[in-house]
């Protein structure tokens, strides 16, 4: 008698600590990297300083801030200000709820955010780290120092949930349930889909006292059906099939797609600092070093 693999080591489907670890060799390149380095200083750092805005330069300001490649490129003096350097806690939302272990191509949206997760991770690792898992029973680990324990924690979390258990509560009761220092900055990575009443109210009521960075991942099959063959559907107790080869019908599916993405991004935009958009029929590190996933 013969037994069938076990998918969750599928090429396609696995994810490994191995993997993880490998995101720091370019997690701290790239546009969206350099664009965090700068906010937090490390460009042109000024000891015990944190980098705060770019402007002309004006009577009394530093002469020894003057930023002199801006000045050249410019043609006139531009200065860096600096305020005191205050550390900024992260709290990571993850959500790992069975709309998540969704993929048309080659990989699940849930293992794409677990990249997405591991990599903001990396880029803020000298930061306190705050890990939070949504799953069958939400996980908070907090982690100052080595990020091994969050990356584990980031493997075990997802293979749990490919096991497809509902959570007990919405992704809005987890919200809840957090502890914010005053501050901190909260990243959230979850699914494309438009808002439900509850969680936009948590979130506004977290974004009067913190940053909010909002990611939400799209499968293309959320997009346009492929033109050729036929996509077995079932909701409920009712089954069928769609018709990508259908010019009329992929018209309308492109159209009610554009419809969802449109009001999941009016919903967030007024109540996050950034909203971001990640394609799950790309890789994450071709995507992140582009930098062209920002919606605001």
């Amino acid at each position: 008698m013969t037994t069938s693999p076990d998918p969750r080591h599928h090429p396609d489907i696995a994810l490994s600590l191995a993997s993880l670890l490998a995101i720091r060799l370019w997690a701290r390149s790239g546009p969206r990297a350099r664009v965090h380095q700068a906010r937090q200083g490390r460009l042109g750092r000024v000891p015990g300083l944190s980098f705060r805005e770019l402007r002309a330069y004006q009577a009394g300001d530093e002469v020894r801030h003057i930023d002199w490649r801006v000045t050249a490129r410019l043609g006139r003096p531009y200065t860096r200000l600096y305020g005191e350097e205050l550390e900024q806690a992260h709290w990571l939302l993850l959500d790992l709820s069975p709309a998540m272990y969704f993929g048309s191509g080659q990989q699940l949206k849930a293992r794409l955010g677990c990249e997405l997760a591991a990599a903001l991770l990396w880029q803020r690792e000298k930061q306190a780290n705050t890990l939070i898992c949504h799953g069958h029973e939400p996980k908070i680990q907090i982690q100052r120092g080595s990020l091994m324990p969050l990356l584990e924690t980031l493997c075990l979390q997802y293979e749990a949930g490919l096991d497809r258990i509902a959570p007990a509560q919405p992704l809005a009761h987890t919200l809840a349930r957090l502890s914010l220092p005053q501050g901190a900055r909260l990243t959230i990575i979850g699914d494309h889909r438009p808002c439900e009443e509850a969680l936009r109210q948590r979130l506004q009521l977290l974004g009067r006292r913190h940053d909010i960075h909002y990611w939400q991942i799209r499968d293309p099959l959320e997009a346009s059906l492929p033109t050729q063959g036929q996509l077995a559907v079932q909701a409920g107790k009712h089954s069928g099939w769609l018709d990508g080869s259908s010019i009329k019908f992929n018209q309308k599916y492109e159209e009610a797609a554009r419809n969802t993405a449109e009001l999941a991004q009016q919903q967030l935009l007024p109540l996050v600092q950034r909203l971001y958009r990640l394609d799950n029929g790309k890789p994450l590190q071709r995507q992140w070093q582009e930098g062209g996933c920002r919606l605001l």
